[in-house]
């Protein structure tokens, strides 16, 4: 296979798994449709403000191929932010708890892997919105003095569980640091 010759973020993951012997959790299915509709909602803002562009167009008599430009951006955002970013990324973002580490694989145009250990956790923060609320969806995000990681959109009772559990295991270790 091409792992043994190329050193790639694919073959990394890959090799996590085989290691631990375990697969990555996928995402709940609710986060699609909650991704879409978040996006669509962000669209419809874009598309006011570039549907307020083509006013000005128009009011200024600037060139005709303008609008054609704001009509290409209002559906190339449709097609690729609303559609094409929540079908990829929830077939690409996946995450695993161990009892030493966290590792969280996500992106859309990059796939990023990041492996996060609990034991320099420092802070734990769950959040929801209203639109997530209304999806059963939470995000996490874990913080230590280096780095810290937004967790994918997870189902509320996992988030609360999960963080939970990297508290526990953060009260139960002993440094000086």
């Amino acid at each position: 296979s091409e792992c043994f010759f190329m050193f790639s973020e694919c073959c990394i993951i890959e090799l996590i798994k085989q290691l631990e012997g375990v697969l990555m959790i996928e995402l709940d299915k609710r986060v699609r449709p909650y991704m879409m509709l978040k996006a669509f909602c962000f669209w419809l803002v874009t598309a006011l403000v570039l549907s307020g562009a083509g006013a000005a167009t128009y009011f200024f008599s600037w060139p005709v191929w303008m609008y054609y430009i704001i009509l290409a951006l209002i559906i190339l955002i449709l097609i690729g932010y609303v559609l094409l970013r929540p079908l990829i990324y929830t077939k690409v973002t996946s995450y695993e708890l161990f009892s030493d580490r966290i590792i969280v694989r996500q992106g859309f145009f990059t796939v990023k892997t990041q492996m996060i250990p609990i034991k320099r956790t420092q802070g734990v923060e769950l959040k929801t919105g209203p639109l997530s609320r209304k999806y059963d969806l939470a995000v996490l995000h874990i913080k230590t003095a280096g780095i810290g990681i937004s967790m994918p959109p997870l189902q509320i009772n996992t988030a609360r569980d999960l963080k939970t559990n990297i508290i526990e295991i953060v009260k139960g270790e002993d440094t000086d640091v």
